[in-house]
């Protein structure tokens, strides 16, 4: 294994996946919260307006009460948690690949 030394902690470059993935999750919790969040926000919300409605603002997309929930018109939960998925993944998995977990010397 390789290593160097930043600010007197080790750090090995190569890492067991298996084990950094928990040490990776308990130093991590604010982003591993809001990954976990986005991705609920989006399956719970916005894949659902999108799979029953579409994304526009024919007939078919209006739901029972007149309302427009998905489309331009609409309220954007589509939109906007489909952002805030992709974003958070994005975030979530970039810090993960670069997270290197100190070594126990």
């Amino acid at each position: 294994l390789s290593s160097f030394n930043n600010n007197n902690k080790k750090y090995n470059i190569t890492m067991d996946a298996v084990t950094a993935f928990p040490t990776f999750v308990l130093n991590n919790v604010g982003w591993t919260f809001n990954f976990v969040f986005s991705q609920a926000l989006f399956w719970g919300y916005g894949f659902p307006a999108l799979n029953d409605y579409g994304y526009d603002d024919a007939e078919k997309s209006q739901s029972g009460l007149g309302g427009i929930p998905s489309g331009p018109s609409g309220s954007g939960v589509a939109v906007i948690s489909t952002m805030l998925m992709v974003v958070g993944s994005l975030a979530w998995g970039s810090a993960f690949l670069s997270f290197k977990k100190p070594s126990k010397d």
